[in-house]
């Protein structure tokens, strides 16, 4: 027998039952969220011009993309990233709209990982984007909709707040190339201390070495500004981040928000304040974020913009392991018909439903086991409407 057609493709998941009503809900909650906070829903197609990811968003390699051809031969892609496309459609389809504007979705991406790496290549993400919301209004209001979401799951959680220009200052006063450059920030964002030790041997820069250091509370601040020295940029960059930190800190979020002046993200677009969601029992990140000012403008519209994706798999994974799983709806009644009263049944129904009850219809021939159905499955009430039929009880 063929086993590939038992199977699914690595990195993607099967969802049944309690689980799948746990991503609806995770869902459902942060929808209502974004709502109260002015956001209007929007949807992408799962399908996306290759050339969108390769001249806008080149953190992505071809390695990472799943690649498929239109009718004509046209290089397409899966999906992979969420900003980019919902960026295409705020320069084009937005660009004559009163700004800024909020934007949310609930779509899904895909991206190749590397075999047997235990990730996932399937990942729903649940995220805002602000487009023309420019400064530290368009921040906080970024990231309190960021804190919202983060409590609304339930469970211990903090949110770090970073800015990439502090590394882009310091990696600026360095010899290195371009590449190396992208090394550096490799290493830093993963704080791989063995890779930067060693390139720290070869650059003889102590300042590498210390960056992924740079997090915690109020006592980072005079650590990164020791560090940045006389690197006027860098200090401005710290006054920034320290303003929007006292600032969410008078607002009471004080407990909930972390520093870290080592965050660059994964991807090169973004070009500000960026910010990191941690909940209890999820092993990484569930929330990454942050500004992205210049990634309009490769669709030449000059607007900036702000936003975050919530990983939603890492959510429900760890409301899982805490063993916060909603509780299966079960219907108020159950209705026994047979075949000749099956138009008595679909009136019933209708009844219940105006009433406010929830009605299920019956799956089984005999009463006996409609009732045990019912008792199984929590069901409170059984009607049988076969009685008084013929060849009813």
């Amino acid at each position: 027998m063929n086993k590939l057609k038992m199977t699914i493709p690595e990195g993607t998941r099967d969802l049944l039952y309690s689980e799948a009503d746990l991503y609806d809900k995770i869902t459902a909650d942060f929808d209502k969220i974004y709502e109260a906070a002015g956001f209007s829903r929007i949807c992408t197609p799962a399908v996306e011009n290759y050339d969108l990811f390769c001249e806008v968003n080149r953190s992505l390699t071809q390695e990472n993309l799943y690649k498929l051809t239109d009718n004509t031969g046209r290089l397409l892609v899966i999906r992979p990233d969420n900003t980019t496309p919902i960026a295409r459609v705020a320069a084009t389809k937005l660009k004559n709209a009163e700004l800024p504007v909020g934007l949310y979705y609930d779509q899904h991406i895909y991206r190749v990982n590397s075999e047997n790496s235990g990730m996932r290549n399937e990942v729903l993400q649940s995220g805002i984007e602000l487009v023309g919301a420019a400064g530290m209004k368009g921040d906080l209001l970024s990231i309190m909709t960021a804190l919202d979401v983060l409590k609304s799951i339930g469970l211990d959680f903090k949110l770090e707040i970073g800015h990439v220009g502090y590394f882009n200052a310091l990696i600026s006063e360095m010899d290195i190339s371009e590449e190396e450059a992208q090394d550096v920030r490799s290493f830093v964002e993963a704080k791989n201390f063995v890779s930067l030790g060693m390139f720290n041997k070869t650059l003889q820069n102590d300042t590498i070495r210390k960056l992924p250091l740079l997090y915690g509370g109020d006592e980072v601040f005079a650590e990164a500004e020791a560090l940045a020295g006389k690197n006027t940029k860098a200090i401005e960059v710290l006054s920034y981040v320290r303003s929007l930190y006292d600032t969410l800190k008078d607002a009471g979020y004080g407990e909930h928000i972390m520093v870290d002046m080592s965050m660059v993200h994964k991807f090169d677009y973004y070009t500000g304040t960026v910010i990191r969601g941690y909940i209890d029992r999820a092993g990484e990140a569930v929330l990454k974020g942050g500004r992205y000012d210049n990634l309009l403008c490769k669709f030449d519209c000059d607007v900036p913009a702000t936003g975050f994706a919530v990983n939603v798999c890492a959510v429900a994974d760890a409301l899982i392991k805490s063993g916060k799983i909603p509780e299966k709806k079960h219907a108020d009644v159950i209705l026994h018909f047979g075949a000749e009263s099956f138009g008595e049944a679909i009136s019933y129904k209708r009844i219940m439903s105006l009433a406010g009850k929830s009605c299920e219809l019956s799956m089984f021939d005999t009463l006996e086991a409609t009732e045990a159905y019912a008792k199984n499955n929590g069901i409170g009430e059984v009607i049988d409407l076969t009685k008084n039929k013929a060849g009813g009880r």
